[in-house]
């Protein structure tokens, strides 16, 4: 909990059950830093985010079940309406509140429904309310996403971060929606070269289903103040232990998953093409399908590998899954096919790809691809 910050949630009806509606206010206003998704097609509140000058910010509003993207100018407008209304209610300026979304596409904000509760959620408006706001954000999830870091600087400071996404998850640059908060003061110029590395080293490392969002987001607020240069190292830090760990709660409840495989690729000329072999196995239909059924079928494997558009010698590929060299120099290396069976059937498997051609490497996390999946996203809309 960080003494500044309320939270509150509520139902509006977008969705058939559960808060779909969440408020977080800053009593004294932080600074906020951000990243979106590189989807071309960008969700409303995106746009209408990057319109905004004000920095610090007074209030972020999110709601879930329905993504207000694809909706025209409309979908803006229809911001630019709550702001006004929520600014009279919280006694800010319409242009320090900014907007999050995640839902279907294609659908305009049920703005009237979400006006309704508003004065609802500024008199449940509580420090501890941080769960009940991630509850409010979920979709598809089975559970929210929430964790909590401690540093020290010239005190003891707090970072605390909620994160949801099951699918759609791909997104070489952030994931569906995530929000962190601190009481360490520092701007977004500051702490903008560590909030890239951390957003890459955790966000840019998960796979769903290789599909990437219209309106993936990450939000970072900070503290308005003179800088804790002592605090700044172990900031960074935690900020990048946060990340990952919210990062690797999305991939754990990937839609329908029922495995989490890392992914290592090493011994490449350089990381560029050890990414790109990573990125392609972690998205093969066929090795996801593979992982699915605990089946050692390491051919798809290495043709995921050798589609990559880069640079392999197939004659030197080593394949290792859960500890078990199943080829080697491109060919296979008799193995005992039940007990790899067996080895595979976990929450959670590790394969390496070794090229044996050099020393740079490139890890991802992804899922395997099940019955429920298609069941999920077969009738998502309807």
């Amino acid at each position: 909990m960080i003494s500044g910050i309320q939270f509150a949630a509520a139902s509006s009806g977008i969705k058939p059950s559960g808060p779909d509606v969440g408020l977080a206010v800053f009593r004294e206003g932080m600074h906020v830093s951000s990243l979106y998704t590189r989807n071309r097609v960008k969700a409303a509140h995106i746009i209408y985010n990057k319109k905004m000058t004000a920095n610090p910010v007074r209030a972020l509003l999110v709601n879930s079940g329905c993504a207000n993207a694809c909706t025209g100018k409309e979908g803006i407008e229809d911001l630019q309406l709550l702001a006004e209304r929520l600014a009279k209610l919280l006694h800010v300026n319409p242009e320090e509140i900014i907007f999050a979304s995640t839902g279907v596409i294609g659908k305009r904000l049920p703005v009237d429904k979400m006006l309704g509760i508003l004065s609802v959620l500024t008199k449940n408006l509580k420090e501890g309310n941080l769960e009940l706001f991630a509850r409010s954000i979920m979709t598809t999830d089975t559970h929210q996403k929430v964790a909590q870091e401690i540093f020290e600087g010239k005190k003891n400071y707090t970072i605390m971060g909620v994160a949801k996404g099951s699918g759609m998850i791909n997104p070489l640059f952030a994931t569906m929606l995530a929000f962190l908060f601190t009481d360490y003061p520092s701007s977004p110029q500051a702490v903008r070269k560590e909030f890239l590395f951390a957003a890459r080293e955790s966000f840019e490392r998960i796979t769903v289903d290789g599909e990437c969002s219209t309106n993936d987001t990450i939000l970072l607020f900070t503290k308005k103040g003179s800088p804790d240069t002592k605090g700044m190292k172990p900031f960074c830090e935690k900020l990048s232990t946060l990340m990952k760990k919210l990062s690797l709660m999305v991939v754990h409840d990937g839609e329908g998953a029922t495995r989490v495989i890392h992914i290592m690729v090493n011994g490449a000329k350089n990381q560029k093409i050890a990414e790109k072999i990573a990125r392609r196995i972690s998205i093969s239909p066929l090795t996801k399908t593979a992982f699915f059924g605990c089946d050692p079928n390491w051919g798809r494997i290495m043709a995921a590998a050798g589609d990559a558009d880069t640079p392999l010698n197939p004659s030197r590929v080593e394949i290792i899954m859960q500890g078990k060299v199943l080829a080697r120099e491109g060919k296979e290396i008799p193995f005992d096919e039940g007990h790899i069976k067996n080895m595979m059937n976990k929450k959670e498997i590790d394969l390496i790809v070794n090229l044996h051609s050099g020393n740079a490497s490139f890890d991802i996390y992804t899922t395997d691809l099940t019955y429920d999946y298609i069941k999920i996203n077969a009738s998502y809309r309807s």
